[in-house]
């Protein structure tokens, strides 16, 4: 008796894409593999997907941080400061006290909406405010600014108005408002 020879399995040739007379999509029971759905789509459409969850990765990663530099807190945990900037300067002589007053000359920035900045310890911008109109007083062209939604949680943070340098305070002395900026020499 003598043995067969072993053969090999036989393998089916694929199935022939149906004929529409052109290219066609095989029905969905025919469907390939998920690499083989994402090998078929331009690749164009694949490079933004991948975009747009880089982005998304991104962002997720940028808030985390942000969170746990201090800087950033939940909704709810803001608090308010209050304060002022005096423009010192003896052409406010003229004036009676009270009277309206604007910054001149050199100082033509300090003015009813000048910018007033707040940064946390990192350097990112956190809250800002305005400068609201300035009254003569017996020191000079006060300008008063309150500043609101400042988050807690800064090791410290830094008031500037305009351009003109900051002041640093920690969270309490800001909260307990009474800040007080002089510019000019008078």
């Amino acid at each position: 008796m003598t043995v067969p020879p072993e053969q090999p399995p036989s393998i089916p040739p694929p199935p022939e894409p149906p004929a529409s007379g052109g290219e066609g999509h095989a029905p969905a029971s025919d469907a390939p593999a998920a690499g083989a759905r994402w090998a078929r789509l331009p690749r164009l459409a694949v490079l933004a997907v991948g975009v747009v969850l880089g982005a998304a990765v991104t962002g997720g990663c940028w808030l985390a941080v942000s969170l746990a530099d201090g800087d950033a807190s939940p909704a709810g945990e803001a608090f308010g400061t209050r304060g002022t900037l005096t423009l010192a300067d003896s052409s406010f002589s003229l004036l009676a006290e009270g009277e309206d007053c604007t910054g001149l000359d050199g100082y033509s920035d300090i003015q009813r909406g000048a910018q007033v900045n707040v940064t946390g310890a990192n350097g990112t911008l956190v809250a800002t405010g305005e400068l609201q109109g300035g009254k003569k007083t017996a020191l000079g062209c006060e300008f008063p600014f309150a500043i609101e939604g400042i988050p807690q949680g800064s090791k410290f943070y830094t008031v500037e108005v305009s351009h003109r340098g900051g002041l640093t305070q920690t969270e309490d002395e800001l909260r307990s408002g009474g800040l007080a900026f002089t510019l000019g020499n008078d």
